[in-house]
């Protein structure tokens, strides 16, 4: 009986033994086979239990009963990010009490780990699927899912880690979900991205298509124009007729981001962009959009060292800015990336710095013996092959064979 089991909750909590919560009430037996809903008992013994533990049993009662329609409004709201309403629910959701030892706990802690991926506080969401992994609790297949898909979440959050291969275990995580039993067609943008991190440019369209139209659906604008940009960038290849159309799109999302105020998917989507550019080798074009998405960033996070490493990168290549400019800038994002502890823009931004500065022996030789083996070792394919290429033909043009030979190997098998 769902009475005895709060009961036993509350006792608990308040360190009584069932002898002591029974004294002059009924024997500890009595009390053990309540909590255990193993007897009939009256009204009278409920109500002097919950005197002497200083609850009101039937606003706990009234409480778990809406237990299930708070998490799934408290989901659907992380779903939305509307984070007015995820912070309401998630203080209402913690006032109960009880719902750490209901049949809803583990339904609570996976959106909780939820709640902090999406405050980017990965710490507390970490430690929580640990705790989940390691208790092995039984779940509902609902919660089996949904276990799935925040582990998903949670691994492609790791890209500030540095690890690459989070997101080939974000990849095999998602693929678990059975979206049939699961139902949340969210879970579909997350697929994407995961194909999109790892490569595989027509899965990661098909699925950020699927999440498009989901979140078109539910007018869930923000997360729409989030997919639509995941189908944009996989379409690198296309011809100048069908880049016309894609730059279209980008300045159509821009507009939108701008309009509802989401300033910092406005900033992603100008990145992108000039990222489309940078591909067709279009500098000029890429170096305006680069810079906007750079002023729009916060100095202090990962997307603005991204942002400004593309940005010079760009910039040197299409000779847009003076070598004290490069310099400038490039010192700036080797600072900020020490501070930030973050070893992948250390790395990178050192290579910028050695390459504005014409210093080719040490830039090729910290390439070689530095840039590519961190690149390797945390999976950052698309590194990997740039430096490899660019030792490669460094070592060809001055004429060191061998060694050639070596980044060429490097190049073709990553090693």
């Amino acid at each position: 009986m769902l009475e005895g089991e709060i009961i036993k909750f509350y006792r608990k909590k308040a360190g009584l033994t069932q002898e002591e919560l029974g004294k002059d009430i009924c024997t500890a037996t009595h009390v053990s086979r309540i909590e255990r809903g193993e007897t009939r008992y009256s009204e009278e013994i409920i109500q002097l239990f919950s005197q002497r533990l200083q609850i009101d049993i039937k606003n706990e009662i009234a409480a778990v009963h809406n237990i299930e329609k708070k998490l799934q409004k408290w989901h659907n709201a992380i779903i939305l990010e509307r984070m007015k309403d995820v912070i309401i629910i998630k203080e209402e959701l913690e006032s109960i009490h009880y719902i750490s030892a209901s049949n809803y706990a583990i339904y609570f802690q996976l959106l909780l780990a939820r709640y902090f991926i999406l405050c980017k506080n990965i710490e507390k969401a970490e430690r929580i699927i640990k705790r989940i992994e390691k208790d092995s609790p039984p779940m509902s297949t609902y919660e089996k899912n949904l276990f799935h898909h925040v582990r998903g979440i949670y691994y492609l959050a790791q890209y500030t880690r540095l690890e690459n291969v989070n997101r080939q275990i974000a990849l095999q995580e998602l693929k678990k979900v059975n979206i049939e039993e699961y139902g949340n067609k969210e879970y579909y943008y997350h697929l994407g991205s995961a194909y999109h991190w790892t490569r595989s440019k027509v899965m990661a369209y098909f699925y950020g298509e699927k999440a498009f139209r989901f979140f078109n659906k539910t007018n869930n604008y923000a997360r729409a124009i989030l997919a639509e940009s995941l189908m944009l960038v996989q379409l690198k290849e296309s011809t100048q007729l069908d880049f016309e159309e894609i730059v279209k799109r980008y300045e159509s999302l821009i507009e939108h981001s701008e309009a509802l105020g989401l300033l910092d998917k406005r900033g992603m989507i100008l990145h992108n962009l000039g990222l489309m550019y940078f591909w067709k080798q279009d500098f000029k074009n890429a170096h305006i959009f680069y810079k906007k998405s750079v002023e729009e960033a916060n100095k202090q996070s990962l997307p603005y060292l991204n942002r400004l490493y593309n940005y010079l990168d760009n910039a040197e290549e299409g000779k847009l800015l003076s070598k004290n400019e490069l310099l400038n800038e490039a010192n700036e994002g080797l600072v900020l990336s020490e501070k930030a502890m973050n070893d992948l823009y250390k790395i990178l931004f050192t290579l910028l710095i050695l390459r504005f500065n014409e210093k080719f022996d040490e830039y090729y030789d910290f390439m070689e013996q530095t840039a590519f083996p961190f690149f390797k070792d945390h999976h950052h394919v698309t590194h990997s092959s740039k430096y490899a290429k660019l030792l490669y033909s460094y070592y060809v043009k001055t004429k060191q064979y061998e060694k050639a030979v070596h980044a060429g190997d490097m190049f073709i098998n990553g090693n």
